[in-house]
């Protein structure tokens, strides 16, 4: 509607200057061309106002703990001979991570927040804005994009476009609390881990292949050998004799699905898994993670092999921070997955807040192949499943209490949800 209005003066201007030379009135002249110069000379302005104007952001981090801070700048740097009167910037920030002293409004799509700026730049002229962000909730956040708007002197005419990277990411992980807060036995939390001293095969690391001997379980068949050499052949794995801890995460928070999920005990599970993975790892042990979720744009279960790499902690906390309500199966199915073979010996804990009977059915068979089996029970729900002789631990009344110190110190903001 503004480009028709505007359109309409400046053929209203040449109409003008049209009756000025027809009617030989030298004011009406002066008053069309001055019109029509200005309006020319704006829609030019109009073109050339967003040429050469550089826009960047810079954050200092891109992996962030719950409470923590990183700082972000906006640059906008005019490369050009030519001033630009006004520019707007508004940058899409995700809601999950507030803006210190900055005020935002509602963004145009769910989880978002918009920063709106607005300057003028002079020739060759640089702005700086610094922006700090706080990490309040864990998750995967995208900053960006961003649209630049800008125009000529008058406001006859703007111009705008999308500029820049796209998106950056940033991983919030998730909070975490030492496990005596918990209310674990701080030397031995999960019992006595075996694996230390004991000599196990480990079904993720295969060496080579022998000939079927009676007594080998199915599973250890490899068929693709035996179909080459015509006959049975086994796989032979490779000893180990390290610490393995497998953390499950089952992510539903109520019983069926169609009745939706808590989002306070979902954070909650995540929370205690990553505290139990912090552990396991500082401990020294070999920390795995199944969760049956998923990564973003990703619909596979997690899956994490129990390893020591460097940075096998960060792949995990990073995994945690992306968990969603959104499942892609059973607990039950993702812990008995012989695509993904828990490590012989190795200690099973599972964090949930309820229980299907599935779920302790498998838990006993691992349990009865040398697993020691673990459940932290995060919610206040009764279960009607009966888990004996695996010990369970209950975690809620305990971080219910941390989880309250952590919202008034401000370092952590909590979903709307309904404990149970």
């Amino acid at each position: 509607m503004k480009a028709l209005i505007t359109e309409s003066w400046l053929i209203a201007s040449a109409f003008l200057g049209l009756i000025g030379f027809a009617s030989g009135s030298a004011a009406l002249v002066i008053i069309g061309a001055l019109l029509f110069g200005t309006g020319a000379l704006s829609r030019i302005w109009k073109r050339l106002c967003l040429e050469r104007v550089v826009y960047s952001r810079v954050l200092t981090e891109h992996r962030l703990f719950v409470g923590e801070r990183t700082a972000m700048t906006i640059t906008l740097e005019n490369r050009k001979p030519i001033p630009v009167p006004w520019i707007e910037v508004r940058e899409s920030l995700p809601r999950g991570m507030p803006v210190t002293g900055v005020r935002t409004h509602a963004g145009g799509t769910p989880g978002t927040q918009t920063l709106q700026r607005g300057a003028a730049l002079g020739m060759h002229d640089r702005l700086d804005w610094p922006l700090e962000l706080r990490a309040v909730r864990r998750g995967y956040f995208r900053v960006g994009p961003t649209r630049l708007r800008s125009g000529d002197l008058f406001g006859f005419f703007d111009r705008e476009e999308e500029v820049g990277r796209p998106v950056d990411g940033i991983v919030v992980y998730p909070h975490t609390y030492a496990l005596d807060d918990l209310g674990f036995d701080s030397a031995r939390p999960f019992g006595e881990q075996r694996g230390g001293s004991r000599i196990y095969e480990d079904p993720s690391r295969i060496v080579g292949v022998r000939d079927y001997q009676p007594g080998d379980p199915m599973r250890r068949v490899d068929w693709h050998a035996t179909a080459r050499l015509g006959r049975m052949q086994s796989r032979l794995y490779e000893p180990s004799r390290t610490q393995a801890m497998v953390i499950a995460l089952n992510i539903p928070t109520f019983e069926y699905s169609w009745q939706g999920s808590d989002p306070v005990l979902l954070e909650r599970g995540v929370s205690v898994a990553a505290s139990i993975a912090r552990w396991a790892s500082e401990a020294g042990s070999s920390v795995g993670l199944i969760a049956n979720g998923s990564f973003p744009d990703a619909d596979r279960t997690i899956h994490i092999g129990a390893g020591r790499r460097p940075d096998q902690l960060n792949r995990i906390l990073e995994a945690l921070a992306m968990v969603t309500n959104f499942t892609t199966g059973e607990m039950a199915e993702a812990l008995d997955d012989p695509s993904f073979p828990i490590p012989a010996g190795a200690t099973v804990v599972l964090v949930a807040a309820v229980l299907p009977a599935d779920i302790v059915a498998t838990l006993r068979r691992l349990r009865g192949r040398g697993h020691r089996v673990h459940i932290v029970k995060t919610s206040h729900r009764v279960w009607d499943v009966e888990t004996e002789p695996i010990p369970v631990t209950e975690v809620a009344a305990l971080v219910e209490v941390l989880e309250a110190e952590a919202v008034a110190s401000g370092t952590m903001e909590l979903p709307e949800g309904v404990l149970q």
